[in-house]
């Protein structure tokens, strides 16, 4: 009989470990806002049924939780297309993907789960390339920032399938400009020091990742204040707080906190003298 516990609950605190979990939970709350938006037959809370339960397993480290969540979720949306006609929701899947993934397996990754059964080396290796992904999709993808800084307008679009013609003024794209050249800068920096394990001054992971966390800061705070997009909802605030703490907690948690380093040490222990 198995003594593997169903569920555990965290301890709360203000450690890495614990605000990567909160980041990772208010990021799965605010997507089943979104998904339950427009709900209209008993099916259609089938999704965001979903997503609580993923929520829930998560924080409380329910067993298996990280693959069901990662695959599950994008399967079942394969399979309502499928059944629907709903071409979109197969895109969609797939986008949901990319996106649920690292937010599913980097706090796990930067603490050291030991339910992961990877030994430290190869870990680290994965989270590595796992954080970069994650932050050029984030920065580069997402969040509008080429647009800002190059042009100084962009076009966003609603699930609804309203546009929105967004622009900034001049002093707000070159600050966009400034936040381009820190993210692409954090990037680097992450990809140096902790992906190729090479030196570069005084720098490390963490500042890779927290320059790329306050380039996302300025980005969202460009957004607000731009002419011509949607109104103001508060719920986003949580989903770019905890976006924020996966990316600039998680080079923390892996490489500067207490139990977690970034290379085991070569050197033999001293012996004991009789």
């Amino acid at each position: 009989m198995s003594d593997t516990e169903l569920y555990k609950m965290p301890t709360v605190e203000c450690s890495p470990k614990f605000l990567l979990k909160l980041s990772q939970l208010m990021i799965f709350l605010v997507i089943t806002y979104w998904v339950s938006q427009g709900t209209v037959n008993n099916i259609d809370y089938l999704l965001p049924a979903l997503m609580v339960g993923a929520a829930l397993s998560l924080f409380l480290s329910v067993p298996n939780a990280r693959m069901g969540v990662t695959l599950g979720i994008p399967l079942l949306m394969v399979v309502w297309g499928l059944a629907t006609g709903e071409n979109d929701m197969i895109f969609f899947a797939i986008f949901m993907l990319l996106l649920i993934g690292p937010i599913v397996y980097l706090p796990a990754m930067a603490t050291g789960d030991s339910t992961l059964d990877l030994d430290d080396e190869t870990r680290l290796q994965r989270l590595g390339i796992l954080w970069l992904v994650f932050a050029v999709f984030m920065l580069f993808v997402m969040a509008p920032l080429m647009g800002m800084a190059m042009e100084g307008e962009w076009a966003e679009e609603d699930p609804d399938g309203t546009t929105y013609n967004m622009s900034i003024d001049s002093t707000s794209q070159t600050i966009a400009q400034g936040a381009l050249g820190l993210g692409v800068a954090g990037i680097l920096v992450f990809l140096i020091t902790a992906v190729l394990g090479m030196e570069l001054g005084p720098m490390r992971p963490f500042h890779g990742g927290a320059m790329a966390a306050s380039t996302m800061i300025i980005a969202q705070y460009l957004v607000l204040m731009a002419d011509g997009g949607p109104a103001f909802d508060i719920i986003d605030m949580p989903f770019i707080i905890g976006l924020v703490g996966l990316i600039g907690l998680s080079p923390y948690a892996a490489y500067e906190s207490d139990g977690n380093e970034e290379v085991p040490s070569s050197e033999p222990e001293p012996s004991e003298e009789a």
